[in-house]
């Protein structure tokens, strides 16, 4: 790693400096999974910074997750996974107390683009998954756990079908909250007798390559599925209607 590190700039606070050099060069590939950091010393001399500096950004850079400390090894470049960004972003919208409605419109926009991306990226290989899927949502009509699991692993399978997997990555944003909801209103008598038919339609469509069929498919569904919370949340009596 001779020269890969180099004194840092004037400007701004040490830490972050060395911090957004360090994460730099792992964002960009030159340190890659599993890539062991010099020693504290040996970065230290490198940055031109003090050995406190180095172990403070290496706790930041930990806690971001970009590092793990393994015993007898040291600072060792961790393997980026989808939760590092789910899970933040899940934290922010509980945080700040989303709605149903708001839940909803995202939805719109989100999902309702990916059923037509689907529609037209979907191979063989997605079609079956959507159609295990929904199998599955079948034979669990009489069990709202596992309708409400079901109902996310096909809308999770129709976004991997599109082959864009920042898609994949928003939609399991909003996941936890979504699956909050859709426990709340699994149970709803006759819930399936419409939800399981409106994502027999989108699969019908996407598996046709009907992009602006799937589409429509989705909006009347989400639009169902906001029907049947409306009706939820207005029996329970929960004011203001939140989303987790």
């Amino acid at each position: 790693m001779e020269g890969l590190f180099r004194s840092v700039a004037p400007e701004g606070r040490l830490v972050d400096r060395v911090v957004n050099q360090i994460q730099r060069l792992i964002v960009d590939g030159y340190l890659r999974v599993g890539t062991r950091l010099p020693s504290e010393m040996e970065l230290a001399a490198q940055l031109g910074v003090s050995r406190t500096v180095i172990r403070e950004a290496v706790r930041i850079l930990t806690a971001k997750g970009l590092l793990e400390t393994r015993p007898g090894v040291g600072s060792v470049v961790r393997q980026m996974t989808r939760d590092q960004v789910v899970e933040p972003l899940g934290h922010l919208l509980r945080a700040h107390n989303v709605t149903l409605d708001e839940l909803h419109e995202v939805r719109g926009i989100l999902e309702v683009e990916i059923a037509g991306l689907a529609a037209r990226q979907a191979d063989a290989e997605d079609i079956t998954k959507l159609r295990q899927a929904m199998e599955a949502m079948t034979r669990a009509t009489n069990d709202a756990e596992a309708l409400a699991a079901h109902d996310a692993e096909f809308h999770r399978a129709l976004a991997q079908a599109t082959h864009n997997p920042l898609l994949v990555i928003l939609l399991d944003s909003i996941r936890d909250l979504m699956q909050e909801v859709r426990l709340r209103v699994s149970s709803y008598p006759g819930i399936a007798e419409v939800i399981v038919p409106d994502h027999y339609r989108v699969l019908e469509c996407v598996a046709a390559g009907d992009e602006e069929g799937a589409r429509r498919a989705m909006r009347e569904h989400i639009d169902h599925a906001r029907d049947f919370q409306r009706a939820v949340f207005s029996r329970d009596n929960d004011e203001p209607e939140t989303a987790g």
